[in-house]
């Protein structure tokens, strides 16, 4: 038998330096400079000064921790939120919203420049659009974990880096009714029985009023089903248990919410945009980005129940949504018939995995003046294929993810398409998600 020689891997010693961090970067790091070095510091905002000790030391970059701060930037703030950094929701609390906002701006901006091989230079001439609201008390929908140990029930929201639940009694970022309603809704489960049977509770807050589903891996028995119901009649709640299937159990099951006149009904399972205030600052600008006119034949691809194609339809000749749900596209069905006063387009929704390119013929050779598209994480690389080949004047494209839309926007500038417009959309403001809106056209 040979033996190869392995040589031993090098040993890391942690390094301690001082560093006066340049920068942020999208995930609110400092972005800091040693001997040719970049180097990431977590907690560290631009121009502070600040001793660190590394983390991790790779040949390219290395990551590293504050030891002592030398001076603190105007830009930190005091994170109102007992739990920061204990809870893994919120990563920037200590970033003013302008700096959370220009740093995710200029990390979409430097992404579509590499990925893409667009210029923006018409883009950067202008002032960065950020489309923004209020900091806090902004999320009306969130999902609350629960774990049962020795006896004990934990409801909240995953530690930092971790899968253990800490127990939350105040979130400064979810709307006032479903913050209110933390410790009524913590002290009715700590009085369940079958604890054990317990999963996970969705809170939504819309116009219609606030649901709660409640998660539960076995069936709830009639004792804890009665408590449940008492406790959503006392605070004026739409209640459901969720197990093999949705069963409502108190409250009105008639759900919506309203944009520009309209009313969007939705089941609790439906996807909805979390934050009401973005979601539409977003669908306006969008249309003025489109500038529809009572002649444009409008596409809606990842339409889901109308989100946009419903407001599209105020203003334009039709409308097609294009859903691989079928029960969203029947949601979007029933939207637009509630809406028929308000609207003037004919619309037409269809179901087409938009994943699929066998099933793109149900819309691919229709003729469309204008295009939308507001597609899941994963982006909309087979779409856009066909989206050029029906060749629209303008294409708004809606993301939650950039690194997939500037993987997609490189196909749309190859087929003669600029970047006409970039925006921020601060969907979830104190945290490092990035949203953003785009106006391509030809």
């Amino acid at each position: 038998m040979v033996n190869f020689y392995t040589p031993p891997k090098k040993k890391f010693i942690p390094q301690k330096l001082t560093v006066t961090v340049s920068t942020l970067d999208a995930f609110g790091q400092g972005v800091a400079n040693h001997n040719g070095k970049t180097i990431f510091v977590k907690s560290a905002l631009p121009n502070e000064t600040v001793d660190i000790q590394l983390t991790e030391d790779k040949k390219n970059y290395a990551k590293a921790t504050v030891i002592k701060y030398h001076n603190q930037s105007q830009d930190r703030l005091k994170p109102p939120c007992q739990y920061y950094q204990k809870c893994g929701g919120c990563d920037l609390q200590h970033i003013s919203p302008h700096l959370q906002q220009q740093a995710k701006y200029q990390a979409l901006i430097n992404l579509l420049k590499k990925e893409s091989g667009a210029t923006l230079d018409n883009v950067l001439n202008d002032a960065p659009i950020i489309i923004a609201d209020q900091p806090y008390a902004y999320r009306r929908r969130a999902r609350l974990s629960i774990n049962l140990i020795k006896g004990v029930l934990f409801v909240g929201f995953r530690q930092a880096e971790s899968n253990q639940i800490i127990t939350i009694k105040n979130c400064p970022v979810l709307v006032d009714k479903l913050n209110n309603l933390l410790i009524p809704l913590q002290h009715c489960l700590t009085n369940i029985k079958q604890k054990k049977s317990l999963g996970h509770i969705e809170l939504i807050s819309v116009d219609s009023g606030v649901i709660v589903v409640l998660r539960h891996i076995s069936p709830m028995d009639e004792q804890d089903t009665k408590l449940l119901r008492q406790f959503a009649q006392e605070h004026n709640i739409s209640l459901y248990l969720h197990g093999d299937k949705l069963v409502h159990i108190s409250g009105d099951n008639q759900h919506y919410y309203q944009i520009n006149k309209l009313k969007l009904t939705f089941s609790p399972l439906d996807f909805i945009q979390v934050n009401s205030k973005i979601n539409q600052k977003m669908i306006n600008q969008a249309l003025e980005w489109l500038t529809l006119e009572p002649t444009d034949n409008v596409l809606d691809l990842f339409c889901g129940m109308g989100n946009f194609s419903l407001p599209m339809a105020t203003l334009s000749k039709s409308v097609t949504g294009i859903e691989g749900v079928k029960a969203l596209v029947e949601k979007a069905q029933f939207n637009a018939k509630l809406n028929r006063n308000e609207i003037r387009a004919d619309t037409q929704f269809l179901t087409s995995n938009l994943e699929d390119e066998q099933q793109f013929s149900t819309w691919n050779d229709l003729q469309f003046d204008k295009v939308l598209l507001d597609p899941a994480r994963a982006g909309a690389f087979n779409t856009t294929a066909q989206i050029v080949k029906i060749s629209p004047k303008k294409i708004v494209y809606i993301s939650c993810n950039p690194a997939t839309l500037a993987r997609d926007c490189k196909q749309f500038i190859a087929k003669g398409y600029k970047i006409a417009q970039v925006a921020i959309l601060d969907m979830f403001p104190q945290t490092k998600h990035i949203e953003s809106m785009l106006l391509l056209t030809k």
